[in-house]
C-alpha cells in the first residue's frame, strides 16, 4: 500500500491538474447579437486569385489546409487571402470563398472589418450541414468570433463571441 503512495499518488495528482488546466483552456463561446447580421454572401467576381487556386489556399492556425467539402459534397470551401479593394488596407484579406460544385457558381462571404479580415487568420472552418459553414477569426490572442452562414439562403445565421478567458 505505501508503493502505491510513493509512486502512483504523484503520478494522479499530475494528472488531475494537467485535466483542470485543459479544462480551463477551453474556448467559451455566447451568442453575439452584435455581430449577428454583419455578413453577406455574394457572387465572387474578380476578387478570387488567378492561377491554379489549390495553390493558393490558405492554411489554418495549425498550418493545415482551408479546403473543406461538405459533406454531401455538393460545396467545397476554402479561405484566399485577395485584395483588399482599399487604399486603407494594402496587405491581402482573408476571405472565406466557396463553389457550388453542381452549378459551379463562387461565392465569396464578406462583411467584417477590413482591418480584422487583413489582420487576422480563418480558423476552424468547418461544415455544420451540408449546406451551412462555420468558421472563427480571433481579434486579439484570447478574443474572437465564430460565424454560422447558411449558403442556401445566403444568410448569416448565427454569431458567437469567443473567448479562451
Amino acid at each position: 500500500m505505501f508503493q502505491f503512495y510513493s509512486k502512483g499518488l504523484p503520478v494522479i495528482i499530475v494528472v488531475i491538474a494537467c485535466a483542470g488546466f485543459a479544462y480551463s483552456q477551453r474556448i467559451k463561446a455566447v451568442p453575439d447579437p452584435d455581430s449577428a447580421g454583419v455578413l453577406t454572401v455574394k457572387k465572387a467576381g474578380g476578387d478570387l486569385p488567378s492561377g491554379d487556386l489549390a495553390d493558393k489556399v490558405e492554411k489554418d492556425g495549425s498550418g493545415k489546409s482551408t479546403l473543406r467539402m461538405s459533406a454531401d459534397k455538393r460545396y467545397e470551401a476554402s479561405v484566399f487571402c485577395v485584395a483588399s479593394g482599399s487604399a486603407e488596407v494594402t496587405d491581402c484579406v482573408h476571405r472565406v470563398f466557396i463553389t457550388d460544385l453542381q452549378s459551379e457558381d463562387e461565392y465569396e462571404i464578406v462583411g467584417e472589418e477590413l482591418f480584422i479580415e487583413a489582420g487576422r487568420l480563418i480558423d476552424n472552418l468547418k461544415w455544420i450541414n451540408n449546406h451551412t459553414i462555420s468558421y472563427d477569426r480571433w481579434a486579439g490572442p484570447h478574443f474572437g468570433h465564430r460565424y454560422v452562414v447558411d449558403i442556401q439562403t445566403k444568410k448569416q445565421t448565427g454569431a458567437f463571441a469567443l473567448s479562451d478567458q
